[in-house]
């Protein structure tokens, strides 16, 4: 089990990793300038959440990773030695837990004013949260998988980037 992982179910006991991860990605790619912890806190639902260290533990990790420069960002879903039908699943949960997040802290923004690219994003993220997870696990299913997972991720990074730069743009008007 990652550090991350352990910080997540240390955050919460209702909520999976993959979903919670998902959510604080999300509201933190949405364009705004500040992480509102209590809004977050808010979303998620505070009787989901254990004490208030453990989630901002989790929080802090998982920005720091989020923000960090060498792309070596991941969505925290099940490791690899888990089946299939397994870590699908976990990433349909942190896309569903990314657009609720992003749709919790763009609140108020029309999508047509986001970004075109991020407004795919999101309709990709919408498209893999509804994936059916009963998949065989053959040797194509893996490879399938392993794309739309490489997708997400590099798919969050990019909104981020361009919900930041069009925040940056519009305070520059």
């Amino acid at each position: 089990m990652s550090d991350l992982e352990q910080k997540a179910q240390d955050a919460s006991s209702v909520i999976t990793p993959a979903e919670l991860h998902g959510l604080v990605c999300g509201f933190a790619s949405a364009g705004v300038q500040e992480f509102s912890m209590s809004d977050f806190v808010a979303l998620a639902g505070a009787d989901a959440l254990s004490d208030e260290n453990a989630v901002g533990e989790f929080v802090s990790a998982s920005l720091d990773v989020l923000y960090a420069q060498d792309m070596e960002f991941s969505p925290l879903i099940p490791d690899d030695d888990e089946v299939l039908s397994v870590r699908l699943a976990g990433l349909s949960e942190w896309c569903a837990g990314y657009l609720s997040g992003f749709g919790a802290a763009a609140s108020g923004t029309s999508v047509k004013a986001l970004p075109v690219d991020v407004q795919e994003i999101l309709r990709d993220f919408a498209s893999i949260s509804g994936l059916d997870d009963d998949v065989e696990g053959d040797e194509q299913d893996e490879s399938s998988f392993m794309e739309i997972y490489e997708y997400v991720r590099v798919a969050a990074v990019l909104a981020l980037t361009l919900m930041n730069d069009d925040t940056a743009s519009d305070a520059g008007e």
